[in-house]
């Protein structure tokens, strides 16, 4: 399944090997960044995202829906005003399968809680990159 994740992100980054480094672990996920994958145009980095479910989950409310095992995605953050936004994601089902795309989103920029996985997200892609 990370073999496949690991293909989707690289591929639509155009980035080589993923290197994904945890930033915390939050309502029974754990979030990582891919230190590979930073991109920075002035104050904006943009990063791909990968939050693993501790426990898979239900797609949704109905009963018999495929069980999630993961999102991924594209983030942008700005070091300037610490906000981000989702740029496009994917959720992947247990058996490394693309339950569902976003495809690109124009998403309005969100602030970010101190002590959170996206801020420690932003602190991680800010830091290992110059404007």
């Amino acid at each position: 399944m990370a073999g496949l994740v690991a293909m989707t992100l690289g591929s639509a980054a155009g980035a080589a090997a993923p290197e994904w480094v945890s930033v915390g672990i939050e309502g029974g996920l754990e979030h990582f960044v891919d230190a590979a994958s930073l991109e920075r145009s002035g104050e904006v980095v943009r990063v791909s995202k990968r939050s693993v479910y501790l426990e898979p989950v239900p797609m949704g409310e109905t009963p018999g829906l495929p069980l999630v095992s993961e999102a991924v995605g594209v983030i942008e953050d700005d070091c300037q005003r610490i906000q981000h936004r989702a740029v496009s994601f994917q959720l992947i089902g247990v058996q490394g399968e693309v339950l569902w795309s976003s495809g690109e989103m124009k998403r309005v920029w969100e602030a970010i809680e101190p002590g959170s996985p996206g801020r420690a997200a932003l602190d991680f892609a800010c830091s290992r990159t110059s404007p």
